[in-house]
């Protein structure tokens, strides 16, 4: 047997293999991407409509047993009693939502402020310390108050489930699906975020407004804030919540704004 050694006419391409993988690669990140928005919204407006249907009175009951472990000393602390002052005069405003609102200490050196389903609003200490003018108090507690009246928690607790469960079923929970849901989450709820914080934020200059006949002094959390922030402002676009100076710029903006209809 004779053997005859040739060179092939053609050689293989191995890269080809390579690029159709990095182009199913692509399609599947775009195809992820693509249900993820459609998942997203979808889940948004099924949530509004939920909870556009849920009364003030159905959320307290809901949640009207939620609570934090506190002492008794906490609750008895002198500085929530200017705190209650304040949310009294402010909550006898017909826009602000009937609910049975309940305040809680947190013992934190960071000011800070929140808003739980069911009329919950909580205060740090730090944030205390840093606010003894009533104005400046009065706008963080009408912030809140501005979540309560715009269904802020119900919805972001809603989308949260909501959209955790559609990735989960999507995703299987295989490969890091997980992760992936969260992820995908994230960056979507980021503006949404950010633009309710937005709303509580002029609700809360229009109710101090209403209440107190002035603005000023609504700024001076975030003027704190600010600075003390040493973030970059590329920061903020992974934030749930916009810039301090971002935030003093509308604020005075808006106010502003108000002054002028008079």
């Amino acid at each position: 047997m004779r053997i005859v050694h040739r060179c092939p006419d053609k050689t293989a391409d191995i890269s080809s293999a390579r690029g159709t993988a990095f182009r199913e690669l692509r399609r599947l990140l775009l195809w992820l991407l693509v249900v993820a928005v459609i998942v997203y919204f979808s889940v948004g407006l099924g949530t509004d409509f939920v909870v556009s249907r849920i009364s003030f009175a159905a959320e307290a009951k809901l949640f009207g047993t939620l609570s934090f472990a506190q002492s008794p000393d906490a609750q008895k602390a002198p500085c929530l009693g200017r705190v209650r002052r304040v949310l009294s005069v402010l909550s006898s405003d017909p826009a602000v939502p009937p609910l049975p609102y309940r305040l809680v200490l947190i013992e934190e050196r960071r000011p800070n402020a929140f808003a739980f389903p069911g009329g919950m609003i909580g205060v740090s200490s730090g944030l205390l310390e840093a606010l003894p003018e009533e104005i400046g108090l009065a706008f963080v507690l009408g912030h809140e108050l501005g979540h309560f009246q715009y269904r802020d928690h119900l919805r972001g607790l809603g989308r949260a489930v909501g959209a955790g469960l559609g990735f989960s079923l999507l995703l299987g929970g295989r490969m890091g699906g997980d992760s992936v849901a969260k992820m995908l989450h994230f960056v979507l709820q980021r503006g949404y975020s950010r633009h309710r914080e937005e709303a509580a934020d002029r609700f809360g200059v229009a109710l101090v407004y209403r209440v107190y006949g002035k603005t000023e002094g609504v700024d001076r959390l975030f003027t704190l804030l600010s600075g003390r922030d040493k973030a970059p402002a590329w920061a903020y676009m992974f934030a749930t919540h916009p810039s301090p100076s971002r935030r003093i710029e509308k604020l005075k903006a808006y106010a502003a704004e108000l002054a002028g209809r008079r």
